[in-house]
């Protein structure tokens, strides 16, 4: 499915002489991905592209009352293998805590593996299966210990919406809040000419032992820049955080970049993609 948007998406932006070009394109984005923080937690169930790597930043910044902070994100991933992807991200930032003063570091440093177990069909949703492992970080905001983690995930197509269920457990230190569930259902659909996707989710994290769950709603877009690069944008709430009024409110920007590597790792051309 990632692989027709992607032809979709680079047909309209060439146009009918698409088929023409004597050259190849190294890599195509896909606009309406729902990827993990970009610009909502909840994803989808397609890994990205054989023989594909993608590079992603973006910063997600809290404007509510009480605790504030930026919170930034670099990730590298590939398809590594067909139906599987393989990504290593650095979380970190900084954070001002009312009463603490300001602190920073890196949060952690993660790997993961994202498997497509199956694609869609008729009557069954596409579904993967997503497994993190992170290192204990550094600085004031930095995790304890390390974590790991495995979430399940469910696609489903419905004309152009697309509906995503999330469902997980992460294992984590006493000192990092300890083992919770996680749950999330979104969705994402295009607009217009096909160039720009909205997507939506709410997502929920569980303590397993007592504490107060984690609920996040949140609302964003997907812009295709070019051929290669997409742009996201999002707003998000913590609707555990609102008291007597006062709203946690977080802006996410953030940017996506696929390319190939020659030599070593070949994209086949576009629009026409085939592996040989």
């Amino acid at each position: 499915m990632r692989a027709a948007a992607r032809v979709v998406a680079l047909g309209i932006a060439l146009g009918p002489g698409a088929a023409a070009l004597p050259g190849t394109v190294a890599a195509q984005e896909d606009f309406r991905a729902a990827e993990l923080d970009r610009p909502i937690h909840v994803e989808d169930a397609h890994p990205i592209k054989f023989r594909e790597w993608e590079f992603q930043s973006g910063v997600r910044g809290s404007l509510g009352e009480g605790d504030r902070g930026l919170l930034g994100l670099l990730e590298f991933k590939t398809g590594l293998f067909r139906n599987g992807q393989v990504g290593v991200e650095i979380e970190g930032g900084i954070e001002r805590r009312d009463g603490d003063g300001t602190g920073g570091g890196i949060e952690a440093a993660s790997v993961h593996l994202l498997y497509g177990v199956a694609r869609e069909t008729v009557s069954l949703p596409a579904l993967g299966l997503r497994l993190d492992a992170s290192t204990p970080g550094a600085g004031s905001i930095g995790h304890d210990a390390s974590q790991f983690g495995a979430t399940g995930i469910a696609t489903r197509s419905l004309g152009r919406l697309r509906l995503h269920a999330n469902g997980g457990y992460r294992i984590a230190g006493a000192a990092d809040g300890g083992d919770y569930w996680r749950f999330g259902i979104g969705a994402d659909y295009p607009l217009g000419l096909f160039s720009r996707a909205i997507l939506a989710d709410l997502y929920v994290e569980a303590p397993v032992s007592a504490g107060r769950a984690r609920v996040w709603a949140e609302i964003g877009t997907r812009l295709q820049v070019s051929n290669w690069s997409v742009l996201d944008l999002g707003l998000a709430t913590r609707l555990d955080e609102w008291d007597e009024g006062n709203a946690n409110i977080e802006i996410v920007v953030g940017v996506s970049r696929a390319f190939g590597i020659p030599g070593i790792l070949r994209v086949p051309p576009y629009p026409n993609p085939t592996i040989p």
